[in-house]
């Protein structure tokens, strides 16, 4: 994300994503970058959070699998192996 994020720029985590997120001090303090967390959004956050993506400024993770694979997904997401979110495709 550090090194997405322009110059000056806002670096917001919403919610509680398994995993570090290591930073380095040097990148950070040279881009003037500022990094905030929100267990919860406000309705601006969403309507900001909707916006980037309409725009094409974000791109969220998203993989669909079939339901037969239920089992491994939560095999999966016990590790902390899943990255974004997984669609459960009912008719595959």
């Amino acid at each position: 994300a550090i090194g997405l994020t322009r110059r000056g720029g806002t670096i917001v985590f919403n919610g509680l994503p398994p995993g570090e997120f290591p930073a380095s001090i040097f990148d950070v303090v040279l881009k003037g970058l500022t990094i905030r967390g929100s267990i919860v959004g406000t309705r601006q956050d969403l309507a900001e959070a909707l916006e980037f993506y309409a725009t094409g400024k974000i791109r969220p993770t998203v993989a669909s699998e079939p339901l037969e694979n239920i089992n491994d997904i939560f095999d999966r997401m016990k590790k902390g192996q899943i990255d974004g979110r997984i669609v459960l495709d009912l008719n595959a």
